[in-house]
């Protein structure tokens, strides 16, 4: 029981929402309306099909509340949910361009590359 109630206290909480401050007023934006995330220094912009909301948090601490079957890091400054990549597209030195459903394109670096297989398991 003590064990268990340890491994609770070191699982990071996970979020299905988030509380953002946009036009004076408070808004709820459901995790399931999130395309891909945008680092700003110690702020993110989340993106969604209505618009862009910005929540401050740093990306790598954002990282940690998201289910990684769902969404994954594929640059210093970018997190894509999964569902939402159409199409890749190889680039030079290792790089690939990462299309979305909504025709966005984005960047894969050759260093979150790994990562990006093992979440869509497969090997580009």
């Amino acid at each position: 029981e003590q064990k268990l109630v340890e491994t609770l206290r070191k699982e990071p909480p996970r979020t299905d929402r988030f509380v953002v401050r946009h036009a004076g007023r408070f808004v709820i934006v459901p995790l399931d309306q999130v395309q891909w995330i945008e680092a700003a220094g110690n702020y993110v912009h989340l993106h969604t099909k209505d618009g862009q909301y910005l929540l401050r948090e740093t990306l790598t601490g954002l990282l940690t509340q998201l289910d990684a079957s769902l969404f994954v890091r594929i640059h210093r400054s970018t997190i894509v949910r999964i569902s939402c990549i159409k199409e890749l597209e190889r680039l030079f030195a290792g790089d690939f361009l990462v299309r979305l459903v909504d025709g966005r394109e984005l960047t894969l670096s050759r260093n979150h590359r790994r990562e990006f297989e093992a979440a869509i398991g497969r090997e580009l």
